[in-house]
Parts: structure tokens; sequence; C-alpha cells
């Protein structure tokens, strides 16, 4: 990606991040590459917003916690954001690549598969940016970064949460030549919004910059007239996902989930006009989708949904695949393909004819040779009983999404292992909302866990008890409170407790030593943690219930985001942060731990959760000859050689094999 060199009124610092030339700027703000601070010196893209008269620069500090909602293999991740002398900033990872607008104005439009790929990849994006609740509102061929693992969508500058009625704040700000009418307009921008500007961006995609003329576009009006008149240059099969898209209305936009699935090769009948219109492919006037029922309380009866089509056997892949157009219609003269559907099926019932009868040839071949291959005298002796022991069940281990987890269920999967059970790992399922659910239902077998956390998240616990939870008591009240398909074996003495974090500096100034002590102090810090934190009694709630603390503002932050939220409670844009005690971040980075004198993290013994069903006394035997073996030492040094880069399998098996386990 070109870098330009600072202009003289740019700063050369920002938020403490050293500016080292100009990314681009568009209708939200100027992106800079910028140096992180500290030793590393990784290159980071830094977006400062357009501040306008009136506009509170606060404001924008909660897009921080919008965008880290998004899913980050379409975008780039969100690390920091802040206020530098009034000044709004936003700290992204940098992805070096292309724009879509450089390598369409350097290179002509795109076709064939990179069309495709870019539009399938961009809506995935908005699909995914729609899902956590967020509106891009400038969705433009300068924010889609087309990356070597396919494009990423970026600048969330201005990204706002949607409201209950589904839609975003009122606003003009974007680039006018992608905007929609709506927001041309000054109006309430929603996810329809992006849907328009997705749909302009591919025409841009597609056509070039005639698809505006050498100024662009002079008004909206000007610019349906030109995508109009380009419109019979568009590949077909784009033209007609790319018109219900470009509606004025925007309740007649498809939502981009289903304009994801019309590009995946799903039906159209989704896409249909709200209201009950039947709209048929290849009609006058219509937009390519399948038949539709109307609305309730229609004039017409309901129709049956439609047969999803015979999936095509040996075509090459298209976005309309899974969509065979009928005989003699204006999609089948476009689309004709190396074979029509119905030559490819043909064909493929022909090679299939031919497939069974050289398995059935095949087959008596072998039963013949079996027939007259001599036997030695004992093959009766060697043939298994009908009485021998059946093989052992394989199991299923799964784990958390965060590193301690996947390493406890590795070293559950290798002892299983040495005892004879066969193993299928099911690693980094998800938090706890996530897995357990699953091992409820069947579908996994042995989990580690955590009694203290199970315990609170199944309601065991009571919440006003004076005693301290400890892990007998926490041990009983579990037991008691799991369905009967489930048990929990032998806790080990490791434990990994919850704990509030502060650096030592925080220490000093507030002279903090437990959490007693953030009362009256918590109200202007920014707490960091997990999503699931702020949801738990053992998190925001309890915090605020047991201590009363209440935070200024809480960060979500994924496991695997946990170096981040690391480097910002050094760096003091976090105030506080919930981490594990057993985190070789705690040791390194010098942070203090808290003091929890009323027990709101109780015991949290690592315990397996398993199937009772399912795991026989063989394999309760090894997985309890584990936790008789693992201490808390264990864990931090075992997490320490992880964070270090080694093999989580080799890290298992070394303490397998240090404890006689293995």
């Amino acid at each position: 990606m070109a870098v330009e060199a600072l202009r003289p009124e740019d700063p050369a610092m920002l938020g403490g991040y050293e500016l080292l030339g100009r990314v681009g700027e568009g209708g939200q703000g100027v992106v800079y590459l910028a140096r992180w601070p500290g030793p590393a010196g990784t290159e980071v893209a830094l977006k400062t917003p357009h501040v306008r008269p009136g506009e509170d620069a606060r404001a924008d500090l909660s897009e921080i916690t919008l965008v880290r909602q998004v899913a980050r293999f379409c975008t780039a991740r969100v690390l920091d954001a802040g206020t530098d002398a009034g000044r709004p900033y936003i700290v992204s990872e940098y992805v070096d690549a292309p724009s879509l607008r450089s390598v369409v104005e350097e290179g002509g439009p795109l076709g064939g598969v990179e069309l495709e790929r870019v539009a399938a990849g961009t809506m995935m994006a908005l699909a995914a940016t729609h899902a956590a609740n967020v509106v891009h509102r400038d969705f433009t061929p300068g924010n889609v970064l087309l990356a070597a693992d396919g494009p990423r969508v970026v600048d969330f500058g201005v990204a706002r949460a949607l409201g209950p009625s589904g839609r975003g704040e009122p606003g003009t700000s974007g680039t006018p030549a992608f905007m929609a009418p709506e927001q041309l307009a000054g109006g309430e921008v929603g996810p329809p919004a992006d849907v328009f500007a997705w749909a302009v961006t591919m025409s841009f995609a597609a056509l070039g910059a005639r698809a505006f003329g050498e100024d662009g576009p002079r008004s909206a009006f000007e610019r349906l007239l030109r995508l109009e008149r380009y419109r019979v240059d568009v590949p077909s099969w784009l033209a007609e996902i790319l018109k219900p898209c470009l509606r004025e209305d925007p309740a007649e936009r498809p939502p981009s989930r289903e304009v994801l699935l019309r590009l995946l090769g799903y039906g159209a009948e989704r896409n249909a006009r709200p209201g009950g219109d039947v709209e048929e492919p290849g009609g006058a006037g219509r937009d390519g989708g399948t038949r539709r029922d109307p609305a309730p309380g229609g004039d017409r009866p309901r129709r049956p949904a439609p047969r999803p089509p015979e999936p095509r056997v040996g075509h090459p892949r298209t976005p309309t695949i899974g969509r065979p157009a009928r005989p003699g219609s204006d999609a089948e003269r476009r689309h004709p393909g190396p074979a029509s559907s119905r030559t490819v099926i043909s064909a493929w019932r022909r090679h299939r004819i031919l497939i069974v009868a050289i398995a059935l040839a095949l087959s008596g071949a072998v039963a013949a040779a079996a027939a007259l291959w001599p036997r030695p005298p004992d093959a009766d002796r060697r043939r298994p009983s009908a009485l021998t022991a059946p093989a052992p069940r394989r199991l299923t281990v799964g784990s958390a999404n965060f590193p301690e987890s996947i390493l406890l269920g590795e070293i559950y999967a290798q002892a299983l292992e040495a005892k004879g059970r066969p193993v299928t790992r099911r690693p980094n399922l998800g938090p706890r909302e996530t897995y357990y659910p699953l091992v409820k239902d069947g579908g996994v077998d042995v989990v580690p866990e955590y009694n203290g956390a199970l315990a609170s998240y199944l309601g065991a616990l009571d919440l006003d008890a004076a005693a301290p939870a400890t892990t007998k008591s926490v041990e009983s009240k579990l037991r008691g409170k799991l369905p009967g398909t489930l048990e929990v074996l032998d806790p080990a003495k490791a434990e990994d407790k919850d704990a509030i974090v502060v650096t030592r500096a925080t220490v000093d100034r507030y002279g903090l030593t437990s959490l007693a002590d953030l009362k009256g102090v918590s109200d202007g810090f920014v707490l960091g943690g997990t999503p699931e934190a702020q949801t738990r009694h053992q998190g925001v709630i309890g915090l605020r219930a047991v201590y009363g603390a209440g935070f200024k503002e809480f960060q979500p932050f994924r496991q695997e985001d946990f170096g981040t939220l690391a480097d910002l409670l050094a760096k003091g844009t976090l105030q506080a942060a919930q981490m594990f005690t057993t985190d070789p971040a705690l040791r390194r980075r010098d942070f203090v731990v808290l003091d929890d004198p009323k027990h709101l993290f109780g015991a949290q013994n690592v315990t397996p959760l398993v199937d009772r069903a399912d795991v026989d006394a063989g394999a309760r035997a090894a997985l309890n000859a584990v936790s008789a073996k693992l201490t808390t030492e264990d864990l931090r040094y075992l997490n320490a050689q992880v964070a270090k880069g080694d093999r989580v399998e080799a890290v298992a098996k070394a303490w397998l094999v240090q404890n006689g386990l293995l």
C-alpha cells in the first residue's frame, strides 16, 4: 500500500504514537501509518476522524467496543482508541495491501473469479458487521483492502451501534458518490445504507471509473442513470444481485445476510420485493428472483416453498451455481457454461453407471480370490471370538477458547490415549455459554472446567454466604446442581482464579490493596476483560454488588486479544483488567492482583467435567491421575511455555512424561 509523506498540517505524534506517513483520507477522516509505542515498534494504522463543530470528540471512543464485536477474519483488528488534546483517534492493525480503488484505477475493472472473490468476501464482511450490531456508514472502494488472504473491510471511524429500531444515527458523514439516498439526505442510516454502498462499490469494481465519470456524479439521480446505462456491461450474475440492493427505499433492499446467500449460490426467494410481489427469473422488469409467497392477507393463495435445485456436478463454481436457469430463459443464454445443467447431470448419470459396473466387477474378483487363497491351518483359532471385548468407545475432548483450557484439553487427550482410549479433539469451542450445552447434549465427552466458575454459572453458589467458597463446599454444591448425565471428577490442587489486576503505578496513586478499595475510585476507571465478564456474577455484576465498585466503562477483549489487553493496561488506556492468576503476563509486566477479602472469586480448581455414561472407569482413572499431579505452579510454568511459542502438544507431553503418566 502506498504511503504518502506527512503534510505540514499533520501532527508528528498523536496519542503517544509516532506518525510515519499518510495511508489515505476519506469522508470520515485521515488514516496514518504509525508506530506502536514500546520496544517492539509494531506498525499500526491510526485513524483520526474529521471533528465537526458541535460534536463531542469523546463519543467516538465507544467505537472500539463496537468494532471489537465484528469477526476479525474480515476486518482490521482494533487495538486502541483515545483522545489527544481534543482530537480523537482509533488504532487498528495495519494491513499492507492495495485498496480496491487503486487496483481498479491502475489495472482496470475486475472480472471472472477475481470479481467473484471480492464480491463474496466484502459482503461476508458486511454481514459479520451487521451481525455485531454495527453500521459501517462509509463502505467505498478505498475502504476495501485486497490482502493476500482475502479482502478486508476497514475504516469504521464513524460506526454506530444500532438502536431498538435497527437503524443508526442520522448524519451525512461518508463519501457522497457511494452514499445511499437516505444518507445523502441526512436521514437515519442503518444496514440498508451499507448494502446500497456495497452495490455501488461492486459496480465500480466491475465497470471502473466510467460508472461515475471522470469528475464523479453530480447528483444521486445522475449516479443511478450512469449505473443503469452501463448495467449491461456488468456480468449478469452480479447485475441480478445488485439491482435490488440499489432500490431507493431502504426497506426494499435485501439484508446483507441474504445478499451473501445469493452470492454463495442459494435461491433468491428472500430477495423478492416486500409486500408479496412474485418475481420470476428472466421476466421483464423483474430482478432475477424465484417465486415468493404473497404476504399474509394477500389476494393470492400461498404457494409451497420451491424445492432446492439438484447440485450440478462437474460445473465450475459460479455465484449462481445452485440456481439452474429455466430452459430458454435469458439467464440460461447468458450463462451457458461448458454444458447445460441437463447435459451435466446426464453425463454424471452415465459416469455413475460405469462406476457401479466397475465396482461390481472388482468386488466379484476380490470374492473369488478370497475363496481360492490358501488358508493357514490355524486360521480358525486366530479368528476373533464373538465374546471378544468391544473396542473402547471414542471420546471427544473439548476445551474453551483460551490457551490454558486448550492446553489442559490436550493433557487430558494424551492421558486418555496412553490408556488405549481413542480420542477426537475439539479445542477452542468458545466460552462456557457455548461449550457447556455441547457437553450436556452429548456432543463433547470431556472438557477441563474450573469448579467455582462452573458452580457460579449454574447458580449453585450462595451469593450471600458469609463463609468463603472452599474447594470442598464448591464441589458439594456443584455435584448437587449438575444434571444426572454429567459428573465432575476429582479436583486438582491447581487453581486458576479470575482476579482484578492493576499496574503498580495505579496502586501507588490510589493506595489500592484489595477490591474493597475500589469503591469511590473505580467510577473513573475503564475495566477490560472477556465479553462474558460483563454479564457474569464473577465479573462486573459481582464487583458492584459485593464491593460497590462501579466502572466508567467496560471494554471487552477476546481471549486471543489478551496480549493487547495487557499492553493497554500497561499503557494506561485501561485502569483495571479482569485476568487469570496463572497468566504469565502478570509476572512479566509486574501487575498487581488486588486481594479479594469477600471471596467474590472463590475456589477455582481445575476439574474434569465428563459425560457420565460415555466415560468408563479406566478413562476416569486416567483423568483423576492428571488431577492428582497438577499444581498451580505447574499451570504457571506450562502457560509460560505456550506463551513463548512452544507447541501445545509438546508442552502437554513433556508434563505427562515428567509426572509418570505417559
